[in-house]
């Protein structure tokens, strides 16, 4: 009796877990895909980060989803631009002085596949916040809104291979 009890929870929670939309990403989705991974450009007036969106994206690719990095003849190329890149103080102190500031990422970016059809064409934006008092800057603000938008890229990505191959 214990055991069917055990069962039908088990199997309950199973339905539970199954239909709430959440679906995991197979870290070998791309084993035998190869990818081209240009430096980004970047419209925006702060250097470098072309740099650090180019290398987080590369690795959250192989990382996440176990793609080839290669550069020439790939199956995939992925162009990455950065649109606007931007900071502003959102608290003041009443002396004056900022107790906390605000980045803004804007990155759009392009999959082509390897006749240089384009397969994928987003947009994401990300907010991040930082606290002066503990030593955040919006250098630091900058780097962790790129690990979240390098990472949502290589999930959408995918996505477009689960769904298409």
């Amino acid at each position: 009796m214990m055991l069917n009890n055990l069962r039908l929870v088990l199997l309950g929670v199973l339905l539970t877990l199954s239909s709430c939309g959440y679906q995991l990403i197979r870290s070998d989705i791309a084993n035998d895909v190869s990818f081209s991974v240009p430096t980004a450009s970047n419209g925006s007036s702060f250097r470098g980060l072309e740099s650090q969106l180019t290398q987080s994206t590369r690795q959250q690719l192989h990382s996440l989803i176990g793609a080839q990095l290669k550069s020439g003849s790939c199956d995939y190329s992925l162009e990455l631009t950065i649109r606007k890149a931007q900071r502003s103080a959102r608290v003041w102190s009443r002396s004056g002085g900022v107790n906390m500031g605000m980045v803004l990422l804007t990155i759009n970016y392009q999959l082509f596949d390897s006749s240089k059809q384009k397969v994928l064409d987003n947009s994401i934006s990300r907010t991040q916040e930082f606290l002066i008092s503990t030593g955040e800057d919006t250098g630091h603000a900058f780097t962790e809104a790129i690990a979240d938008v390098s990472q949502q890229i290589v999930i959408e990505i995918a996505e477009y291979l689960t769904n298409n191959n």
